[in-house]
């Protein structure tokens, strides 16, 4: 790959992400952990809403971000050593908070999470809960990292996302 290409996609991606209405506040964005010492890891099922979470998380921080999805056609071929081309990229964009959403899709990236963690960065990826739960995710970020799992919307977040109060729905269920 080529720096050129790394960059026109985290600019596309990034742009498509500030488009998006960040949607109804999960019950769960109050609870995420501080992550200026540890890397936060997201996983969950696919369509859960992990994104929006952190989408959510970051808004909430009010700091600028790095932001790279590494599900994207234009990463098929993207391999261990395009990290460093990654690396000049974050650099060119002057964050220091990185926010790398289905991150199991590149190899080796429990090392990368772990050096830019070094180098003092504040580090949140999401992914599916087999990648993310791996052997690996335990021995390369090794305390390092503080997990949560997330789930699709619960009872409650349903309930305010269709406007129907509790009670309507409780109401709705004995009919």
């Amino acid at each position: 790959m080529k720096t050129s290409a790394l960059q026109e996609v985290g600019v596309d991606q990034k742009a498509a992400l500030d488009e998006l209405d960040s949607g109804l506040g999960r019950n769960s964005l109050p609870a995420l952990p501080d992550i200026r010492t540890h890397a936060l890891v997201v996983s969950g099922i696919r369509r859960c809403g992990k994104s929006t979470l952190l989408h959510q998380f970051v808004k909430k921080l009010g700091r600028p971000f790095f932001y790279f999805n590494f599900d994207d056609f234009r990463l098929y071929d993207f391999s261990a050593a395009d990290f460093e081309l990654l690396d000049r990229v974050i650099a060119d964009s002057g964050a220091r908070l990185l926010f790398f959403d289905e991150i199991q899709s590149a190899e080796h990236w429990e090392l990368y999470v772990r050096q830019k963690l070094d180098e003092g960065f504040q580090v949140i990826v999401t992914g599916s809960n087999a990648s993310l739960l791996s052997r690996e995710l335990g021995s390369k970020l090794t305390g390092r990292h503080l997990s949560k799992e997330l789930f699709p919307f619960s009872y409650d977040e349903y309930c305010r996302f269709t406007n129907q109060a509790l009670a309507d729905q409780a109401k709705q269920g004995t009919r």
